[in-house]
């Protein structure tokens, strides 16, 4: 959980990236303070000090200063350090700059904190005679998206894969799974063998509900799983028992390793890397993570779970957003389109391991199949079909329910019955 905002940002529901304010940080300006025609610009930051991205953000900072003779106010609090900022920008006490991510914009939505940012398409990039809009493809920019309109501007692009060791595993690299059959008998043949098919930190229950959020959105589209929240009839369509027969499948194939529900994060990631199972299905985060615990010879690879039907590929987003009330919300946008340089963000692939939000810029090379994966998807939805908003449903009834489905209590159908009915009640009950 270092490289990326993983268990808090990408994957915990609303309010877990940037809701805050603290007093560590630092200062930087490109002329002496007061300086005639010299702008402002504050930036409260959820990522830690020591964290790779605050380092290239504050690099970005300073040259931003420098060339714009801009003052800059930076913190870098930490995601512990972000309750109070809401409140502040609600008030208009708060930063220019904050942190966004898909999973969260609805709640700065809900608030109209966000400043929009439309306007900023056509905003040049510094010095590459190409627009915001440009550089930033569809995709990514839907990520960073609602209804309203661009919320924030992304430099991280987020997903979720299978993950394997191509130097364990060439057959995979060669020729990976193509259907859910194709997968049940590569898990089959790991089980014959003897070999553990699936590391899973069952404790994790946002990790857990992968499988049935990956095998039902994947195969039908974004909106199928944020569906499910909204009207009990929806849990009747017959891809929702489906999806989670696919569920039932590998819980009662034996194919997770034993007592995979008590393992507690991150043993059965840490195993993986080690080589005790041959599977893992997590975010883009993952082979940062366990860097330390990998062989030097392996060689991280990952897949699209094999869904079929749209096959469509999870596309979500962590960037920068403007405060609405903010005293420099002008400056605040021309640092977007500056931060947004091949140059700079060339670093979050380099530096943080990730994958940048721009297309042209190469991810790491443990990251090239996800990127590529999104690059030629055919269709494309964001983190958790964006439900985990709904912090009630997602935390009290969806993943509670899924994880009696991964640990075998009950079947496809008593998920299937239990959800309808737990939805009703909700809805019922929310008024």
């Amino acid at each position: 959980m270092t490289n990326v905002l993983s268990r808090t940002a990408a994957l915990v529901a609303v309010g877990a990236l940037a809701f805050g304010v603290a007093a560590c940080g630092n200062k930087n300006s490109g002329a002496p303070a007061g300086q005639a025609g010299q702008k402002s610009l504050v930036y409260r930051s959820s990522w830690g000090e020591q964290e790779p991205q605050a380092k290239i953000f504050k690099a970005i900072l300073d040259d931003f200063a420098k060339q714009n003779n801009v003052k800059v106010d930076a913190k870098f609090v930490g995601r512990k350090g972000t309750e109070n900022l809401p409140t502040e920008m609600a008030a208009g006490q708060g930063p220019d700059l904050f942190d966004v991510a898909t999973d969260n914009l609805p709640g700065w939505r809900a608030q109209n904190l966000n400043a929009p940012l439309d306007d900023l398409l056509t905003k040049q990039v510094p010095g590459e005679g190409k627009t915001v809009g440009d550089v930033l493809p569809d995709s990514v920019r839907q990520a960073a998206s609602d209804d309203k309109g661009m919320g924030f501007v992304p430099h991280t692009v987020i997903s979720t894969a299978v993950w394997y060791d191509a130097a364990k595993h060439p057959g995979l690299a060669a020729s990976p799974p193509r259907s859910w059959e194709d997968l049940i008998a590569f898990l089959d043949k790991e089980k014959a063998d003897g070999r553990t098919g699936i590391g899973q930190d069952g404790t994790i229950p946002f990790y857990n509900v992968y499988w049935f959020y990956s095998a039902l959105v994947r195969a039908n589209g974004a909106g199928s799983l944020l569906a499910l929240s909204k009207d009990a009839a929806a849990w009747d369509k017959p891809e929702v028992l489906a999806a989670a027969k696919q569920v039932e499948q590998l819980t009662k194939g034996g194919y997770f390793q034993k007592d995979h529900m008590a393992t507690k994060y991150p043993a059965a990631q840490d195993d993986w890397a080690q080589g005790n199972s041959s599977l893992n299905i997590n975010g883009t985060w993952l082979a940062s993570e366990v860097k330390t615990k990998t062989p030097a010879g392996a060689k991280i690879r990952s897949f699209q779970l094999p869904a079929g039907g749209k096959n469509s590929v999870e596309v979500g987003a962590l960037g920068w957003g403007v405060n609405v009330k903010g005293k420099n919300v002008e400056t605040a946008k021309e640092f977007l389109a500056f931060a947004l340089q091949s140059k700079y963000l060339g670093r979050i692939s380099t530096e943080a391991l990730n994958i940048p939000s721009r297309p042209d810029i190469p991810a790491p090379d443990f990251l090239a199949d996800v990127q590529k994966a999104i690059s030629e998807a055919p269709a494309v939805h964001k983190t958790y079909d964006t439900l985990a908003a709904d912090k009630s449903y997602w935390v009290d009834l969806l993943l509670p329910l899924d994880d009696q489905l991964m640990a075998g209590k009950i079947d496809a159908a008593e998920f299937v019955a239990q959800g309808k009915k737990k939805t009703a009640d909700y809805l019922a009950n929310k008024g």
